[in-house]
């Protein structure tokens, strides 16, 4: 989790405290040793989020709880908001996302989306991300079907922010160079992509 195993330590053994529970009493309902309860509680080792959420359930308190993690409320009350956001997103260095957009005369439909590639490795957060959207699409259809509850989501929901709570995100360098460099650097990228469609164009009239 790249979390601070010695503050996690402390909030376990202050949240087992509250509940009235030894640690002793703690290691037998998680079905684990003494001395690993003890190195949870100093530091020593880092539980892991699975652990985390065991120890939660016993102790009646939040993932969240024990991780430090507080959800800061996210005001977003125009449209305006959510493009701020995506520009956002789109200076950090460790997010990528690409966006498709179809429309007529060349498209049926009209429609637009956003793709976060799981294996970019110049953005290594990108597969944490795809699988976060993943779990998401099927816990929004449970809670869309009747099939879960909104106080099931919000614990899914929880979980899943604390635990990537301290994988943090660092701004994009920003590039400046000049005007002359600039044209450079935009015939150069124009003359590749030309012949990359050369190159697809021969190979299609090549195979029919």
């Amino acid at each position: 989790m790249n979390a601070n195993p010695s503050e996690i330590g402390e909030r376990i053994k202050a949240s087992r405290k509250a509940a009235k529970l030894s640690q002793t009493e703690l290691a037998v309902k998680l079905g684990k040793t003494l001395r690993t309860i003890q190195k949870y509680e100093s530091g020593e080792i880092e539980p892991s989020i699975a652990t985390i959420n065991a120890i939660a359930k016993i102790l009646n308190v939040s993932p969240a709880d024990l991780v430090g993690y507080h959800q800061p409320e996210l005001k977003i009350n125009s449209l305006s908001d959510v493009m701020a956001l995506f520009v956002q997103l789109d200076k950090k260095s460790e997010i990528r996302y690409e966006i498709d957009v179809k429309r007529p005369p060349h498209h049926d439909g009209w429609s637009c989306s956003i793709r976060f590639e799981g294996n970019n490795a110049n953005a290594q957060m990108n597969s944490s991300l795809c699988l976060f959207f993943e779990a998401l699409r099927d816990q929004r259809l449970m809670l869309e079907t009747y099939a879960s509850t909104q106080e099931s989501f919000e614990a899914w929901l929880e979980k899943e922010l604390a635990y990537h709570s301290s994988a943090q995100l660092t701004e994009k360098e920003t590039e400046i160079i000049s005007n002359e460099e600039r044209l450079k650097r935009y015939i150069a990228l124009m003359n590749a992509q030309t012949e990359a469609e050369k190159k697809t164009a021969e190979n299609g009239s090549l195979n029919d």
